[in-house]
């Protein structure tokens, strides 16, 4: 029992420890239902070292099987810039789809965000659309927990 409040603590330290938010980072998350049908992604990233730092990603999002709607596998990389405030964060960029489908209508996608980034670990509601640019414009709405290191 000992044992196990010992690891408890440790885990806790190690996630919630302060860390340069430089550096690679994994996530994991949902992603909004469309027509009743959600998903979920991941995503590798690296930030640059500075105040305002940059954010390049590369992610992946699930198929969606639903009997309205069918999207296949989805994978993307990003450029996004980060505004940052305690912890706070706002970022926007341009992003690359390798699909073109009912939701992202064409390959060249924005990728806007906010978000809180508690030192090693930091949760942002993210979205990836084409801003109207051309064709539909449902884009993908996702809840992102990211783990740096």
């Amino acid at each position: 029992m000992r044992l196990t409040y010992l690891a408890g603590a440790l885990l806790a330290g190690v996630l919630l420890s302060p860390a340069a938010q430089a550096g690679w980072h994994v996530g994991v998350g949902p992603v909004d239902e469309i027509d009743g049908e959600g998903s979920w992604l991941a995503t590798v990233s690296w930030e640059t070292e500075q105040v305002h730092p940059w954010e390049f990603m590369a992610g992946y999002i699930d198929e969606r099987d639903a009997p309205a709607i069918r999207t296949p596998d989805v994978v993307w990389i990003s450029a996004s810039k980060r505004f940052t405030w305690r912890g706070w964060f706002a970022q926007g960029g341009i992003a690359y789809a390798d699909v073109d489908n009912d939701i992202l209508s064409n390959h060249f996608q924005f990728q806007t965000g906010i978000g809180y980034d508690f030192g090693r670990v930091a949760l942002s509601l993210r979205h990836l659309s084409n801003a109207n640019t051309g064709g539909r414009n449902r884009g993908e709405t996702f809840l992102l927990a990211q783990y740096g290191f």
